[in-house]
């Protein structure tokens, strides 16, 4: 796994208030889940996005902003996962479930009831508030300055898809109440949440790297492609199949230790690890014969040698465009060149576009072939997504998709994907070949 998974001292050594606060409930019965439990789980299940399924180009596109190279960029990924929901440790939060707000109140963490904040406690979602909370303690607790403090505090922000703008900033700021009850409790809502966070940075060995991160700058890049490991962290670890949890707050299984309930989840959840493309190091005609099921004496056409060609005396990935009269093997020279870049790059994936739903029918079977030929289509599950509103129709595509559905409950935040139908009698699917089905929907389908 890489690491070892921690959390479970976290949630021991905390006060009773910050044992209090939480992060998940249920409307179906009275379970829930404790915010440190959460924030564990989140961290945890990072941990093994960053170990066991990102691709090597997008940990190198974040190492490479930061002084620690690749054991600091997966610090931070797990770090920034563990403390995303921090602002739901605030009253604007907390209120929403009023027996749960009640065992808070009775830990000493006085706040309104949902009804007497009214409209004004929509100013402080909990991504904007766990923002404000992380900055403010970046500043004040480790001296950073508040713009370089802003660029990761920015993450937790937007782990909903998109950042806080500066009004929604200014709101929160002039509205205190809703992240610290004024009065008796002021100070201690301000040391849990503080509290937490030092928890965090303790468990999730960051507490050594904070001083040297004071200094960097982190591109705008950097920043999504963490938005998006926290935010996908975030689904997984929300998942209530996955992290069951109990009407007293555990997950139901007390015994198991954070490592087994870490990776009991990951492997329900069994998702395939990234594509690890080989350059190929053969002939034109050895890699064309090997990928395309091309007739007996064929050869490759000349724009086809010249991309291959191309692609292997570019010092670097990049954008290559190929025209050539209908026939001449451009699809073909384009998804040899794409193994090539992909193997140089270390990008996990290729995204083939077509203007039509048609058009993308009728070349999937097309790209099956080729995925079914790949050097890592040997040994290990790839998965595949047909994109379009009705990949539901085809058959091909649903034979995949029975192949990876998991026996989880609500795992497609997008909501159901449809039964699937059987698969087509004229082909069979590649065993190495997964339609996997939480990496389908609106929202998960292009990380498929």
């Amino acid at each position: 796994m890489g690491e070892k998974v921690r959390g479970r001292r976290l949630g021991k050594r905390l006060s009773p208030g910050a044992r209090a606060a939480w992060a998940k409930s249920s409307y179906a019965d009275d379970g829930y889940l404790p915010l440190w439990r959460h924030m564990s789980d989140s961290a945890a299940t990072a941990g093994l996005l960053w170990d066991r399924w990102l691709p090597e180009q997008v940990k190198r596109l974040v190492a490479q902003a930061l002084l620690g190279g690749f054991a600091d960029a997966r610090a931070l990924a797990v770090w920034l996962a563990g403390v995303h929901d921090v602002g739901k440790a605030t009253p604007a939060f907390a209120c929403q479930v009023e027996p749960l707000a009640e065992k808070m109140r009775r830990a000493g963490l006085a706040m309104p009831t949902m009804r007497q904040f009214g409209e004004d406690r929509r100013m402080a979602p909990h991504g904007l508030a766990g923002q404000e909370i992380l900055q403010d303690w970046l500043v004040r607790a480790h001296g950073w300055n508040p713009r370089r403090a802003a660029q990761f505090a920015v993450v937790v922000g937007g782990h909903h898809g998109v950042p806080p703008d500066a009004a929604q900033v200014m709101d929160v700021r002039a509205h205190p109440r809703l992240l610290r009850t004024p009065g008796e409790s002021e100070a201690l809502w301000a040391a849990v949440q503080t509290e937490l966070l030092e928890a965090c940075a303790d468990d999730f060995g960051v507490r050594e790297r904070l001083a040297d991160w004071r200094s960097v700058r982190l591109p705008q890049t950097v920043q999504v492609v963490l938005s998006a490991l926290v935010i996908m962290a975030d689904w997984i670890a929300s998942n209530r199949d996955l992290f069951p949890y109990g009407v007293d707050g555990t997950d139901g299984a007390s015994a198991r230790t954070d490592e087994e309930r870490v990776l009991a989840a990951w492997e329900g959840l069994g998702l395939p690890g990234p594509w690890q493309a080989q350059e190929p190091t053969g002939t034109p005609e050895e890699l064309f014969a090997s990928r395309f099921a091309l007739p007996d004496g064929a050869r490759p056409h000349p724009v086809q040698r010249a991309a291959i060609d191309l692609a292997r005396r570019m010092p670097g990935p990049g954008l290559m465009m190929i025209e050539a009269p209908m026939g001449r093997g451009k699809t073909e020279a384009a998804l040899a060149v794409a193994e090539i870049f992909a193997a140089r790059s270390g990008a996990g994936g290729c995204f083939f576009a077509l203007p039509t739903m048609a058009t993308g029918n009728a070349m999937f079977p097309r790209v099956l072939d080729w995925l079914e030929r790949l050097p890592d289509a040997q040994g290990q599950r790839l998965t595949v997504g047909l994109v379009h509103s009705k990949a539901a129709l085809n058959e091909e595509y649903q034979e995949l998709r029975s192949r990876g559905r998991q026996q989880i409950a609500a795992v497609d935040m997008d909501g159901d994907a449809g039964i699937p139908r059987p698969g087509s009698e004229k082909r069979e699917a590649p065993a190495g070949l997964v339609a996997h089905q939480w990496l389908s929907g609106r929202k998960k389908a292009m990380l498929s």
